[in-house]
């Protein structure tokens, strides 16, 4: 746009257009600089949409149709679609071919129905274009949600899993301290093994035990009713809570305890009663994953260790008794 923006000043004699062209040169550059540096805002795509849209259709309306002016008018679809979206880019794919096409016909030579003939033809490549775009980007966000579910879902349950959970403590730690509150409302987590779970697998088999695994998260996903549900080992779950104090951590992890202890697990053979244990910790800025699992894995296996069933926070636990 800044080489066109010489280009018309200079050579050409026509500075409205150049102005335009030097405008959008200068917005496209500043655009440019701030998608490098990773701070892209939503006002920057429309803005773009908005001077290409204007800049093109304004060329095109000023100069002579020989100029070729016109073929810039098809990239607009393209770009409508990438920076829009599919449902959106149609929309202003559609509302531009109206002014497009009636400013073609009228600037056509009328003779041997050449105005039709370069409607008709414009309208076919112009709409191809986004046809063409719509049906990449539409395959391009399947296979990335495929991907995404590959990468970050554990197949068997459906929860997120330890790379998923991964990414959540790299984002956490890269929290400014005003992001972070009081200590008593801080986020909690919370790790959850199934007792005994290797009985079940040996007693009933291991597509049973995986049926177990599925209703657990079930259940969680029930309770919390939260993507913050990962499956981190074999019969290890986390759960994260925001802005908890510890004794709503507390009572929130008895809840589940409560909620699975009272659950009935059917299998082909007959019921099974499940039991778990939770152990509680407060994820800390800068707090490495590995070191958080030492602490919360510390508090899991004190709870193991009182005689499973319970939930263990430091000092504060509660038995089944309770």
């Amino acid at each position: 746009m800044l080489f066109f923006c010489f280009l018309n000043i200079s050579i050409l004699k026509q500075t409205s257009i150049g102005m335009v062209d030097g405008i959008l040169g200068v917005l496209s550059l500043y655009f440019f600089v701030t998608a490098h540096k990773q701070k892209i805002e939503a006002w920057h795509r429309y803005s773009l949409i908005l001077s290409l849209t204007v800049t093109t259709l304004f060329a095109f309306y000023l100069a002579d149709l020989r100029a070729g002016s016109i073929y810039w008018l098809l990239i607009l679809p393209p770009l409508y679609c990438l920076l829009a979206g599919a449902r959106q880019g149609l929309i202003l794919t559609i509302l531009l071919s109206f002014p497009v096409i009636m400013i073609l016909f009228l600037k056509s030579e009328t003779e041997n129905y050449l105005p039709y003939r370069s409607v008709l033809n414009f309208s076919l490549a112009y709409f191809f274009s986004y046809a063409i775009c719509y049906l990449y980007e539409t395959q391009y966000a399947r296979s990335s949600e495929l991907l995404h579910k590959m990468a970050f879902q554990d197949p068997l349950t459906g929860t997120q899993n330890r790379h998923a959970l991964k990414v959540f403590f790299d984002e956490f730690n890269k929290q400014s301290e005003a992001c972070f509150q009081t200590e008593q409302e801080e986020t909690r987590l919370l790790i959850l093994d199934i007792d005994h779970f290797k009985s079940v697998n040996d007693e009933f088999g291991h597509d049973v035990g995986d049926q177990v695994l599925v209703e657990i998260a079930e259940l969680l996903h029930d309770c919390i009713q939260s993507r913050y549900v990962y499956r981190i080992g074999g019969e290890e779950f986390l759960i994260i809570l925001d802005n908890s104090s510890p004794t709503q951590a507390f009572a929130f992890a008895e809840s589940i305890r409560k909620s699975v202890e009272n659950a009935v697990f059917r299998t082909h053979q007959q019921n099974i009663k499940i039991t778990v244990s939770i152990g509680i910790a407060q994820l800390k800025k800068g707090q490495t994953f590995r070191e958080f699992l030492r602490v919360a894995d510390k508090n899991l296996y004190s709870a193991k260790n009182e005689g499973r069933n319970l939930v263990h926070y430091g000092s504060i636990s509660v038995t089944e008794a309770i």
